[in-house]
């Protein structure tokens, strides 16, 4: 694995093996405990407090200390609370890489800061991989919205954090500083490239090959999903969607006796400027009737307006917003999917 960054090319061994399923899975803990490991140098503490600061225009110098994952009495748990010398929350961290993201877990940060702020106005500080700014902007908007009054507020990316310490360490020479930061950094470009950035204009066809990967990652991750207690061995994914084979798709299980659906990516429907996804209704169903009989769901239902027939398949596009990324973008799919599934079963 290289690193462009590094002077030899080589990934530090924590952006290695934040490539690792098992890893992944416990990334974002990893990287936000490592912040407040690393918070207790004075000198990242008191550059990093004055970034934060003037982007919600507050005073942080009276922070004390970063502590990882305080549960709260309401049992949340943002990932880092900075704290002032008399316990008071003067700032919380929610950092994100692959996870969710919800309207509900950011009002109720807002609304402990309101309680446990003291003398301090309080502020949220959603830390995000570039891939998932605007996102985290709709929830914020939309959260701060609805309430009257709420703490100060701000978008960090893990880029931006990592920069201002960066420039801490060059400065100080200090050999031991430099090399845990590129370690950390390592580990976040890893974690922060799982995240499937937004799909734009690919979204309605435009340019899908070039992030033809991004789609077969999000079909192959949905469909998964969607297997239920079949196992992908039993339904693997098929295709490979390169120019000779310009599809990939999975069947998902019956939903009637001999009637099977697909989900995937085809590049021809995507060529004629319309969405790479699409769920088909397989036209064998080895004389059960169901293909028909859900057929005439389907073209009962809302959806008849879109449906294509070709080669004697049904076809059903699975529009998806190409602003949305991350957990954002397969829930989009996933929910999409679902409800044409609940259509075609009986």
């Amino acid at each position: 694995m290289a690193d462009t960054a590094s002077p030899d090319g080589r990934v530090p061994l924590l952006g290695q093996l934040a490539g690792e399923g098992w890893f992944m899975s416990m990334g974002e803990i990893a990287a936000t405990t490592s912040l407040t490991w690393l918070a207790s140098d004075p000198g990242l503490r008191a550059a990093m407090l004055a970034h934060l600061g003037t982007q919600v225009g507050m005073d942080l110098t009276s922070v004390e200390r970063f502590v990882p994952e305080p549960v709260h009495d309401d049992r949340s748990r943002p990932d880092i609370a900075m704290l002032d010398v008399d316990g008071h929350t003067i700032a919380l961290v929610e950092a994100k890489f692959g996870a969710h993201l919800t309207d509900d877990q950011v009002a109720a940060y807002l609304a402990g800061l309101n309680r446990r702020s003291g003398p301090h106005r309080g502020a949220l500080f959603i830390l995000v991989p570039p891939s998932r700014v605007d996102e985290a902007k709709r929830i914020l908007e939309r959260t701060i919205n609805a309430q009257s009054e709420t703490a100060a507020h701000a978008i960090v990316t893990w880029d931006e954090w990592l920069n201002v310490w960066a420039a801490v360490a060059e400065e100080s020479s200090d050999a031991g500083l430099a090399g845990d930061l590129r370690q950390l950094r390592a580990m976040c470009h890893t974690l922060g490239g799982c995240v499937t950035p937004p799909l734009a204009g690919t979204a309605t066809g435009r340019d899908w090959q070039e992030r033809a990967s991004d789609l077969v990652e999000i079909v192959d991750v949905v469909t998964r999903q969607l297997l239920g207690s079949w196992s992908p061995r039993s339904l693997p994914r098929q295709g490979k969607l390169v120019p000779t084979e310009p599809w990939v798709y999975r069947y998902l299980p019956m939903i009637s006796p001999d009637t099977w659906v697909q989900v995937g990516v085809w590049g021809r429907f995507a060529d004629e400027g319309l969405t790479p996804f699409w769920l088909m209704l397989h036209k064998d169903d080895r004389g059960s009737g169901g293909f028909q009989a859900a057929l005439q769901r389907l073209m009962a239902s809302e959806l008849s307006r879109k449906v294509r027939r070709d080669d004697g398949h049904a076809w059903v596009p699975l529009e998806v917003s190409g602003d949305a990324s991350g957990p954002e973008l397969l829930d989009a799919l996933r929910t999409t999917v679902g409800a044409v599934l609940r259509i075609l079963k009986p």
